[in-house]
C-alpha cells in the first residue's frame, strides 16, 4: 500500500510539473497596413520575457526580447490576422508576460505611438524608459487574446470577432480606496482580479456585466505601491498596471 501511495504521488507531481497552458496571442494589422506599413518578408512576430516564463511555440523554446528566432513567428491566418500559440508551464501562472507584436524585427514594433494607445486602453504598460510594453498575467486556463496592432481593441476591422471586452479605462490611477473599471463588453460576466508584484491575488470581483459596465474595486486594504490588473470575460483578458496611494 505504502508502494502504491508513492507511486500515485509521484505520478500526481509529474503531471504537475508538465502541466501546461496554451495562450493564442492574436493581431489584426488591418490599419497598420492601411496607414502605409510594408509587412517584412518575414512577418508578424513577438517579443518579449517569453523565455523568463518558460514559452514554447512553433515546436521549440522560445528566447527573451528575441523576435528573429524561429519559435517567434506568427502564422499568417489572411485577411491581416496573424497568430501565435504559446504554451507556458504551470509554474509561469499568474506570472507576468510582457510583450509586443513586431513587423520582421525590432524598429518596426508596436509602442511607438505617440499617443501611447496600449497604455490608454488598459493593455500594457511603459516601463518608465519609454518602452511600451502590452502586459498579460498568466492565465490557469487556455485563452485567446484578440488586438489591433497597436491598440487594445480586439480588431480593427471585421476580420477579427468583437472582443468581449474593449475600452477598458481604470480610474483614479494612482487609487486611495476604490479604483473604478468602466469597459465595454459583449459577454455576460466578467471578474477582476488584482494582483501584487510577486503574482499574489490581493483582490477579485465578479460582477454581471452588460453593454457598458462601470464596476467599482475596493482597494482601501492595499498597500502603497503598484498591482497588476486583470479583467476576464468570456476567456477574453484585458491587463494593465494600478498604482496604490
Amino acid at each position: 500500500m505504502k508502494k502504491m501511495f508513492t507511486l500515485l504521488s509521484a505520478l500526481f507531481i509529474g503531471a504537475m510539473a508538465t502541466a501546461q497552458v496554451t495562450v493564442t496571442f492574436q493581431v489584426d494589422v488591418t490599419n497598420y497596413v492601411a496607414g502605409g506599413a510594408t509587412l517584412d518578408a518575414t512577418g508578424i512576430r513577438v517579443g518579449g520575457n517569453f523565455s523568463a516564463m518558460g514559452g514554447n511555440a512553433n515546436g521549440g523554446p522560445m528566447a527573451d526580447w528575441s523576435p528573429t528566432t524561429a519559435t517567434s513567428a506568427c502564422t499568417d491566418l489572411g485577411n491581416n490576422i496573424w497568430e501565435i500559440a504559446v504554451e507556458f508551464p504551470a509554474s509561469s501562472v499568474d506570472q507576468t508576460l510582457f510583450y509586443k507584436f513586431i513587423n520582421g524585427n525590432w524598429g518596426m514594433n508596436e509602442g511607438t505611438d505617440p499617443l501611447n494607445t496600449i497604455v490608454s486602453g488598459g493593455c500594457g504598460v511603459d516601463d518608465g524608459s519609454g518602452n511600451i510594453n502590452r502586459s498579460l498575467v498568466i492565465p490557469a486556463a487556455a485563452t485567446t487574446l484578440t488586438y489591433c496592432w497597436d491598440a487594445c481593441a480586439a480588431s480593427c476591422s471585421a476580420n477579427l470577432s468583437n472582443n468581449a471586452i474593449s475600452n477598458l479605462t481604470v480610474s483614479p490611477n494612482p487609487a486611495n480606496d476604490v479604483a473604478t473599471f468602466n469597459f465595454s463588453s459583449n459577454a455576460n460576466t466578467a471578474e477582476i482580479v488584482l494582483f501584487d508584484l510577486a503574482g499574489k491575488v490581493v483582490a477579485t470581483k465578479s460582477v454581471v456585466t452588460g453593454a457598458e459596465n462601470s464596476v467599482e474595486v475596493s482597494t482601501a486594504n492595499l498597500m502603497a505601491g503598484s498591482y497588476i490588473y486583470q479583467v476576464n470575460a468570456a476567456g477574453n483578458v484585458v491587463t494593465g498596471k494600478l498604482m496604490k496611494k
